[in-house]
C-alpha cells in the first residue's frame, strides 16, 4: 500500500508564517532551513513547499534549534530574523539562555 505525503500545511495561513516567509527574513537557503527543521524535529513538507505554513509553536521550537548547538554559525542570524518577524507581528518569545562554562576547570 502506498502512502501519499500531502505538501499542504495543516495550518490555516493566518495562523502561522509560510516557509518562503521564513527564507526571506533569514536569508538563508532552503537545504540549510530543512537541516535546521529537521533538528528540530518540525515537520515539513517534502519537497520545496514554499507557501508551507508553519504554525507559530513550529517557529519558535526551530528558533530555539537555530540559536543553540550546532547551527549557531549559520543558524543565530537566521533566528534573529525570525525573532524580529514574531516581533513584527506582536508575537513574544523569550529570550534564549545563555550557557555558561564552568569556572576554574583544573584536574
Amino acid at each position: 500500500m502506498r502512502t501519499f505525503r500531502s505538501d499542504r500545511s495543516p495550518t490555516d495561513p493566518s495562523q502561522g508564517i509560510t516557509k518562503g516567509e521564513l527564507l526571506e527574513a533569514a536569508d538563508i537557503s532552503s537545504k540549510t532551513f530543512d537541516m535546521i527543521r529537521k533538528a528540530a524535529r518540525v515537520k515539513g513538507p517534502g519537497h520545496g513547499g514554499l507557501e508551507y505554513v508553519f504554525p507559530i509553536e513550529d517557529i519558535k521550537q526551530i528558533i530555539r534549534t537555530a540559536e543553540g548547538g550546532r547551527f549557531t554559525e549559520r543558524g543565530a542570524p537566521a533566528a534573529q530574523g525570525w525573532r524580529a518577524m514574531l516581533a513584527e507581528r506582536g508575537i513574544e518569545m523569550e529570550e534564549q539562555k545563555k550557557l555558561r562554562g564552568r569556572a576554574g576547570g583544573g584536574l
